[in-house]
């Protein structure tokens, strides 16, 4: 619902009509927006770092999705 309200206000339109007309990856573009601006904030709020609290992965947990991708191809 949030990126429905998003994307309304972004283009002028209402909801409804979001709803109805949007795909999903309109849906994915918009999400993916959404971090970025998010990520841009909290750069901003720490001196132009991003701050690592704001994201849930731990180092443990980053370095075992790496692997995994080297291990596919």
């Amino acid at each position: 619902m949030i990126t429905i309200g998003r994307m309304a206000e972004k283009y002028h339109m209402l909801p409804h009509v979001v709803e109805q007309n949007a795909t999903t990856y309109d849906f994915m573009i918009m999400d993916v927006l959404a971090t970025y601006d998010h990520y841009q904030a909290q750069k901003t709020k720490t001196g132009g770092v991003a701050d690592p609290k704001s994201y849930k992965l731990s180092t443990e947990q980053l370095l075992a999705i790496k692997n995994k991708g080297k291990q596919q191809k």
